[in-house]
């Protein structure tokens, strides 16, 4: 059993049998703080999975304001999925916030694979559905949940995104002021 298989196959969810297809087009790269992935009008080409590192999507608006749309972890696949389905330019910036190490998935060798059989259907099937997952979720915490439940239901999933990221981010992905996000951990603490 090779070591990638033993460090990534539970990860990307592929068998001992298919790993090495999957493997051989992956392309390993480093962004470094700042570094872009994607900036908005571009078109995406990739689905990415982090190794080690943190990322943001985010969306700059025409007054310059910076809405977070997600925030990306050790061990996440990520990408502007309507960008890559539909060859159209991001609505999204997806930057590095700390030196991130990434694998990346071409969408043409996505492809390639999906030629290779229903094994590689089933593959994209279950990533497109953890990406899509991942998306409504995002939807329904704003839509659904007050400031405060959205801030502690963050805080559950992910402790450490308050020593990672940047507040005023923090903020703008919970639909908040820096100054209420101020207020709603000073409530809760």
């Amino acid at each position: 059993m090779s070591d990638n298989f033993q460090k990534y196959g539970n990860l990307f969810q592929v068998d001992q049998e298919h790993f090495d297809d999957l493997f051989s087009v992956l392309k390993s790269t480093t962004l470094e703080k700042s570094d872009f992935f994607l900036q908005q009008d571009e078109k995406c080409e990739y689905i990415g999975f982090i190794k080690n590192g943190t990322l943001r999507s985010f969306h700059s608006g025409e007054n310059g304001n910076e809405i977070s749309f997600n925030f990306h972890f050790n061990n996440q696949f990520f990408t502007d999925y309507e960008s890559l389905l539909f060859d159209k330019k991001s609505k999204l910036n997806i930057q590095a916030i700390h030196k991130s190490e990434l694998f990346l998935l071409h969408k043409d060798d996505l492809k390639a694979l999906y030629k290779k059989g229903i094994y590689w259907q089933e593959f994209g099937r279950k990533t497109k559905e953890k990406l899509y997952i991942d998306a409504k979720k995002r939807i329904e915490d704003l839509l659904y949940f007050t400031p405060e439940k959205r801030y502690t239901n963050l805080l559950n999933e992910n402790p450490l995104i308050f020593q990672e990221i940047n507040q005023k981010h923090v903020a703008s992905y919970l639909g908040i002021t820096p100054q209420s996000l101020s207020r709603i951990r000073k409530r809760i603490s």
